[in-house]
């Protein structure tokens, strides 16, 4: 009688809302075994994990808080508790507004904790905990805003910088067991206090008259874990964007 195949597992990170939970949904349903990581959204994650559970899927959630310096560590221990991870999405993400005249010390070092140390250590222990004859995939959930960029969230913008630069090199330091690509979106729901209106207006300011839809994304995800050939890639979804950059962040551009 033939073996069954055991199911594939993923750690998510940040996906108790937004972005993150669309990809667990997907992934869900795709049959992965997903571990769904959260800080402090404790009763949307396990609202998002009976809700998956009543439909036959295999989600469970771990929580750490990703500004500590061994968070990484303890995250990837309690998310292979069960058995081997294949895959890591790096989507947790710390977004907050500071500009060149209010950066601080403080601000930077909060932004490159949570995105930049932690992914890069996440993709340390991921490569570290697999089988020596598997291979894995990572994805990283960067910012279109890189490739058309401005001084707004700067030290946002610079942890997000030097998370792209984490791509490339952590594609090259981990093939051929690893195969690391990232995702940069534009903006693909209200965000920083953002009305309904103003959202739909920065749209319109794209090459294409449109952001990138949660669709594209899961899309997008689906591709990279599946493409064996490629790695240390980027994926701007952005409506063309980034081809027309603004010189501010679109929260505060006037219609």
């Amino acid at each position: 009688m033939p073996k069954m195949q055991e199911q594939k597992k993923i750690l998510v990170t940040g996906a108790a809302h937004r972005i993150g939970a669309e990809l667990v949904k997907a992934l869900a349903l795709d049959g992965w075994h997903v571990m769904l990581h959260y800080n402090s959204r404790h009763d949307e994650a396990a609202t998002l994990c009976a809700e998956l559970a009543n439909r036959g899927h295999v989600v469970e959630a771990v929580s750490a808080d990703l500004s500590q310096p061994d968070a990484a560590d303890k995250l990837m221990d309690a998310a292979t508790k069960s058995g081997p991870l294949q895959a890591l999405i790096n989507n947790a993400s710390l977004f907050s507004y500071d500009c060149a005249s209010s950066v601080s010390a403080e601000l930077i070092n909060q932004h490159m904790a949570v995105n930049l140390s932690a992914p890069a250590l996440l993709t340390k222990a991921l490569y570290s905990q697999m089988p020596e004859d598997e291979k894995g995939c990572v994805i990283n959930m960067l910012d279109a805003k890189l490739f058309g960029i401005n001084p707004d969230y700067f030290s946002y913008t610079l942890s997000k910088a030097a998370f792209h630069a984490l791509n490339q090199i952590s594609a090259q330091a981990y093939a051929p067991r690893l195969r690391i690509n990232a995702i940069a979106p534009g903006i693909v729901l209200p965000s920083g206090g953002q009305s309904q209106a103003e959202f739909e207006k920065s749209h319109k300011r794209n090459l294409l008259g449109q952001g990138a839809l949660i669709p594209e994304i899961v899309a997008t995800m689906r591709l990279l874990l599946s493409a064996s050939s490629m790695t240390g890639e980027v994926i701007i979804l952005d409506g063309g964007a980034h081809l027309r950059p603004p010189a501010r962040d679109v929260a505060f551009l006037e219609a």
